[in-house]
């Protein structure tokens, strides 16, 4: 596969060329990320690299001038108003929010440049098939060494399971969007009897989210893999249907008779999930969801103090005054404050005060918007908006130094994937 695709390179245009650099750097950096964080950062830099090199080029020698892109210019604000909180605010109590918050607002301006290159030449460039299936290759093939070990280490430990982050919930919460943009790739620009090859995906993410006991990963990717599969289901043949049918039904037997030792504690967590908001209503603070009702009311009330934002000593001292008077001292939350309030919007307004937390809405509505108006019908990046804004409803995805340019790169993947040349038998 090696040497007919750089054959196949070779013969393109230097446009072209640049496409598939992009293309086959972003998916590593994206197939990496939750095996190797070095790999995926080198990858990341040295596409950022090239990008800037590539806009003071086009800047400076070619075009004379700026074009101000919706969702790059969205993307390089949020890192602008991160970078500079960090600057206009002394935090010698939590310097950790503040590491964080300076990492993610570097590496979010460092992809805006990605950005720019990819919606500059979005009717330019063109990506040759091989290359494209070369990507999906990479990203299929480490999707199931990631799964299968990390599977295989929940089996034998019991323990739940980190993926490449700092917390199970994290990196269940990037593996959710992972796999969503494995299944996507291998349906619409991958093998073309993709089902039981996406059947496979589905179910070692079912293992991996389990092992994670992560709920809203898990109940947000059942939820879309439901959708999905009954909407394939309606439009595939009668034969697909029939043999799609009998491995859907036998997977889930399998499951019922032999898997509950398995998955049985995060369906505990999630039937307890009424319990814990019962719980906050009759008082007793000090669970998962009741912490995070505690912190969000603490945030909103900081943020009334100081409306335009401010260091993460002075939010913390509020917000742990504000939990001790009327949240019964929920310790759970008071623990989690040395890190984020587990709500991107409201740790935003909370530190940034009001212009941080418009860009932050402005953000998630370009992601969830603007790609309807810049390619026709782009309902894949649904899969990646959907689950971006519902985890950053419940915790927070921009206060992780990793995940913010990871988003960025799926975005920019899937914009990539518009750019395939047609093959011949697809012409046909």
């Amino acid at each position: 596969m090696i040497r007919p695709l750089i054959t196949e390179i070779k013969k393109s245009s230097f446009d072209d060329k640049l496409a598939s650099l992009f293309f086959l750097f972003i998916t590593i950096s994206i197939s990496f990320f939750m095996y190797s964080g070095e790999v995926t950062r080198n990858f990341f830099y040295i596409a950022t690299y090239i990008a800037i090199i590539y806009f003071i080029y086009l800047t400076l020698r070619i075009e004379k001038r700026i074009y101000f892109y919706p969702i790059t210019t969205v993307v390089l604000l949020l890192g602008i108003s991160k970078l500079l909180w960090v600057v206009l605010t002394i935090n010698h109590e939590y310097p950790l929010i503040a590491h964080h918050y300076q990492i993610s607002g570097k590496r979010l301006i460092l992809a805006s440049f990605i950005l720019y290159a990819i919606e500059h030449n979005i009717r330019k460039w063109k990506i040759p098939t091989l290359t494209v299936r070369t990507g999906i290759s990479i990203m299929t093939l480490l999707f199931i060494i990631i799964s299968v070990t990390r599977i295989i280490i929940y089996l034998k430990t019991g323990d739940r399971i980190k993926i490449n982050s700092d917390a199970p919930t994290s990196g269940a919460y990037t593996f959710t969007i992972f796999s969503l943009l494995v299944m996507y790739s291998l349906k619409f620009h991958g093998l073309k009897h993709y089902r039981l090859i996406c059947l496979v995906v589905m179910t070692l993410t079912f293992g991996v989210l389990a092992a994670t006991e992560t709920r809203s990963a898990v109940m947000l990717f059942t939820l879309i893999s439901a959708c999905s599969v009954l909407y394939d289901f309606a439009k595939s043949s009668h034969t697909s249907k029939v043999i799609y049918g009998f491995a859907i039904a036998g997977l889930i037997i399998a499951a019922v008779v032999s898997g509950h030792p398995y998955y049985s504690k995060v369906v505990n967590r999630i039937d307890n999930l009424h319990n814990e908001v019962a719980s906050y209503d009759a008082g007793d603070r000090n669970t998962s969801v009741g912490a995070r009702f505690s912190m969000w009311r603490a945030g909103i009330d900081a943020f009334k103090h100081h409306p335009f934002g401010q260091s993460a000593d002075s939010r913390n001292a509020l917000a742990t005054t504000f939990i001790n008077q009327h949240e019964g001292g929920n310790p759970e939350a008071l623990r989690n404050l040395q890190f984020h309030l587990h709500n991107d919007i409201i740790d935003t307004m909370s530190l940034q005060g009001i212009f941080g937390a418009l860009i932050m809405v402005l953000f998630f509505a370009t992601l969830l918007l603007y790609p309807f108006r810049l390619v026709p019908k782009g309902y894949e990046f649904l899969l990646l908006s959907v689950p971006v804004i519902y985890f950053s409803l419940g915790d927070t995805q921009f206060y992780n130094r990793e995940s913010p340019y990871f988003i960025v790169l799926v975005f920019a993947y899937l914009l990539m994937l518009r750019m395939k040349t047609p093959s011949v038998t697809e012409k046909q």
